[in-house]
């Protein structure tokens, strides 16, 4: 029944659930946690780590119910959700491991969030065109 599980995963992901407002929303999240899992490895600016932790609390504040709706789409997809890591955030990682950990976790969230812009930004359309039949004779 795995088989069944994977097919359902997939056809919820490729129904179109976004706004053009609503995908702008997710790649300021994309942004937002590309500069914050950036800055937790590199740490050489942490102005920008700030400017971005307080986008994404922002964004969490304006966009709450559309965060939902993303966590529940990555908890079906067994993916990293948006709206717990950036609760997570609130808490600075203490040393190198948590700060990787937290890193990662930026990571997959994004990576989940780009994919919701790719999947959702376009009509939904079958991967091959049906082709027409038309007899010769």
């Amino acid at each position: 029944m795995t088989g069944d599980n994977d097919v359902a995963r997939r056809a919820a992901l490729s129904e179109p659930y976004f706004t053009p407002a609503e995908i702008e929303t997710l790649g300021m999240l994309v942004n937002g946690l590309g500069i914050v899992g950036s800055q937790l490895i590199l740490r050489h600016r942490p102005d920008l780590y700030l400017h971005a932790h307080a986008n994404l609390r922002k964004c969490r504040s304006e966009h709450e119910d559309l965060l939902k709706r993303l966590d529940h789409l990555a908890r079906q997809s067994k993916d990293e959700g948006a709206l717990r890591l950036i609760e997570d955030l609130e808490i600075m990682p203490a040393d190198a491991v948590q700060s990787l950990q937290a890193a990662r976790r930026c990571l997959l969230a994004a990576a989940f969030l780009g994919h919701c812009i790719a999947a959702h930004s376009h009509p939904a359309t079958a991967a091959v065109a049906p082709h027409e039949h038309k007899r010769l004779n």
